[in-house]
């Protein structure tokens, strides 16, 4: 509803300067504005006897003798003239020969002559005056018509309209240009005269010819005519529009032809005004509130030229002059509200970018100086702009020396090998922004640290508003460094911490490697030995007590140099001098391989072992003898902690294409929180179980960086008591689901 409240003010403001003629001024300059554009010929069939300059020297006397107007009278009823109108004041006698004269040559007329009557004050104090009616002398208006001459300035003191009649003697008397036109539906009271109309071709001829009877025999033949005064110094001149004065007698010909031509302008009333100024403000005012300032001045610009010129059409085709400045004066006022509105909505608009701004500005201020990093920045001229507390800190510079002083100020850095520079060097559009480096910075005392810098180059680019005056981008440079000293020892130091622990896992590793070799050997000779005594391959052994400790002996030692082994296997995985003898592996014939030599054992004994497996089952792409190494490490734990019940073994393949087998038991079971540590060498769940059970903690280690190797996973689930699964996760490109053509599976 608030929107709607200067409009209705404007539509308001703009009627009631209309209603008080506060517009008429502008009205009357394009109104003369139209009579210069709209222009025409006088009709020819009137004809304008001056009273001249030119005669009133060849006469030489003045006023006239009245015997001169009578011989003008009868020369122009012998030329053919149809109505005389003779604008000269008769009001008063003169010599009574002269009006004798005078009164016969009316009387001769037969009623063609018109003669003046107007009104005039009869004092020249007007609010004391009062208007008396003048005339010719009875015995001259008993033989002649009279006419009004009567004409009244507008507001501006120009004569723009004519009356039509004047109230004289309880009657109304016709004016001049009435009587003068040859149209008899005229306008009633006042109408505007048309100044379009061309005076220099209004005919006209000096008062001394046509006395002398010096003038073209048809001139007046048929036409009407108006005897009057032009000479300037009888006084008798009128301001109007356009000619800027005319004599009285010219402008009464010009009402006349007015008339005769049709052009008696009318202007339109203040309904039909007042009803386009509603609409015209209802439907441009929100238009002019959503469109852009230049936008609504083209409209209205164009809207306002086109109005202008459709009233010079108008006024051309027909005698109708169109009241346009309430037309014209709402719009640009409704123009100028929304503008205003427009501003204020601007300024609101500046104001929250420009406390935005400020709140940003002072937010990242805040930022940049409670930052750790040192911050530098730099414009396009070279100067440092912004150096916050830490830069001062790790510089050793104040800030109040370094903002606004040359960037060539700042400090050197010396990188590794070559890199060392001057900061300065690298703020040029044509060197490339460095990354981010590390090197020793020196302070302003001359001391070093560990820097690390990064400086990175901000383009506002030029902006395609027409009021960007840029010719060039405008790059800021901005620094950050970082005091890196502890970082780079702390660094120096896990690095030297890393190395010598890589270099102790791999002197262990040799150790072990180195040992296990050594003990091979002789580990070797007592199995051999303590098998040809358990076999008694040199004869027998007579004690059977004896022979008891001989298989002791043996099973020690076979199981001694398996634990050698893995170890060995260990060793040689850790240092990567394993390499895989990749090939297709049937799994169903090596899971079936290893589950004959588990069932051999006597921890087995009781035990259901089984294999199941899809038909036909999918081959596998590894090392033969370590899948089979893994298959016989899951089996033996599972068989070892697994006193009465199954071992299954499971060949198949998980929903997300890998190929798995599993080793499933119905053992003790594993905890929940011991699951994770399973994986590392010599590690055991309980002490316990490593006394009652025999093992070194090796199997899964080893298990697990087999299947690493081949780039699978092993995993383990387990609930106590309820036994234990382990799935060996082979990736999909390892499996082939095609047979190879290489015999029958058993």
């Amino acid at each position: 509803m608030r929107r709607f409240v200067p409009r209705v003010l404007i539509m308001g403001l703009v009627a009631a300067i209309y209603f008080a003629g506060g517009l008429e001024p502008v009205e009357h300059l394009l109104m003369d504005l139209r009579f210069s554009l709209v222009q025409r010929d006088a009709s020819k069939q009137l004809v304008f006897v001056e009273i001249d300059e030119r005669s009133l020297r060849l006469l030489n006397v003045w006023p006239w003798p009245r015997s001169h107007h009578a011989n003008i009278i009868k020369r122009l009823k012998g030329a053919g003239a149809r109505n005389i109108a003779v604008d000269v004041d008769f009001s008063s006698h003169s010599t009574p020969e002269n009006d004798a004269l005078l009164q016969q040559a009316l009387k001769e007329t037969g009623g063609q002559v018109i003669l003046p009557a107007f009104k005039q004050y009869t004092g020249w104090e007007r609010e004391a005056a009062s208007l008396a009616e003048t005339g010719p002398l009875p015995q001259f208006t008993a033989h002649a018509r009279l006419g009004s001459v009567v004409m009244q300035p507008e507001s501006d003191s120009l004569v723009r309209r004519m009356t039509t009649s004047l109230p004289w003697g309880g009657k109304e008397l016709p004016s001049f240009a009435k009587l003068l036109s040859d149209s008899e539906a005229l306008p009633a009271l006042k109408y505007y005269i048309d100044y379009g109309i061309r005076l220099n071709t209004l005919p006209r001829i000096s008062y001394v010819d046509v006395l002398r009877g010096e003038f073209p025999p048809r001139l007046f033949q048929g036409r009407d005519v108006i005897v009057g005064a032009s000479a300037v110094e009888l006084g008798d001149f009128l301001a109007v529009p356009k000619h800027v004065a005319i004599p009285g007698p010219a402008l009464i010909a010009l009402s006349a032809e007015t008339f005769r031509q049709g052009r008696a302008l009318v202007r339109t009333g203040p309904l039909p005004t007042l009803g386009i100024l509603i609409v015209l403000t209802l439907l441009l005012a929100p238009l002019l509130a959503r469109w852009s300032w230049h936008r609504g001045l083209l409209v209205l610009g164009g809207g306002s030229a086109s109005l202008v010129a459709g009233t010079v059409g108008l006024q051309s085709a027909a005698p109708i002059s169109l009241d346009v400045v309430p037309w014209l004066l709402a719009p640009w006022l409704c123009y100028g509200q929304s503008m205003l509105a427009l501003i204020d909505r601007q300024t609101l608009r500046i104001f929250r970018q420009r406390m935005a701004v400020l709140h940003r500005g002072a937010m990242m201020r805040r930022f940049v100086e409670s930052s750790f990093d040192g911050i530098i920045v730099i414009d396009p001229q070279g100067h440092i702009t912004i150096f916050n507390e830490a830069a001062e800190e790790m510089l050793g510079y104040d800030a109040k020396d370094m903002i606004g002083g040359p960037s060539d100020s700042l400090f050197d850095f010396s990188g590794d090998g070559d890199d060392n520079f001057k900061i300065n060097d690298l703020l040029t559009f044509e060197t490339p922004v460095p990354p981010l480096r590390e090197g020793l910075g020196l302070r302003k005392d001359g001391t070093t640290f560990v820097m690390e810098i990064s400086i990175r180059r901000a383009v506002l680019q030029i902006s395609q508003n027409p009021l960007e005056q840029r010719e060039t981008p405008r790059s800021h440079h901005f620094l950050t460094i970082r005091d890196v000293t502890n970082r780079r020892l702390m660094e120096d130091t896990q690095r030297r911490a890393a190395e010598e622990a890589i270099a102790a896992n791999r002197a262990k590793s040799e150790f072990m490697a180195a040992i296990s070799h050594e003990l091979r050997t002789p580990l070797n000779a007592i199995i051999g030995f303590s098998e040809m005594m358990k076999e008694e391959a040199l004869g027998p052994m007579e004690n059977e007590q004896y022979k008891a400790y001989t298989g002791e002996i043996y099973n020690s030692g076979g199981h001694l140099l398996a634990i050698i082994n893995d170890i060995l296997d260990i060793a040689k995985i850790e240092a990567g001098n394993t390499t895989l003898e990749e090939n297709l592996v049937d799994p169903v014939i090596v899971a079936e391989a290893a589950i004959g030599l588990i069932s051999g054992r006597p921890e087995a004994k009781g035990l259901d072992i089984t294999i199941t497996h899809p038909n036909p089952s999918p081959y596998l792409m590894a090392d033969p003898r370590a899948v089979k190494q893994i298959l016989l490490n899951l089996l033996s734990n599972a068989v070892k902690f697994t006193e009465t019940g199954s071992v299954t073994v499971k060949i198949g393949s998980s929903i997300d294409g890998w190929m798995t087998i599993s080793v499933s038991d119905t053992g003790i079971g594993i905890p929940a929180d011991e699951i994770e540590k399973l994986a590392q060498p010599f590690y055991q769940v309980d002490g316990s179980l490593a006394r009652k059970f025999e093992g070194t903690g090796l199997g899964l280690a080893l298990a697990t960086s087999l299947m690493e190797l081949h780039e699978g996973e092993l995993v383990v689930e387990s609930e106590e008591g309820q036994g234990t699964t382990v799935t060996c996760r082979f990736p999909p490109k390892r499996m082939e689901l095609i047979t190879p053509h290489r015999g029958s599976r058993p």
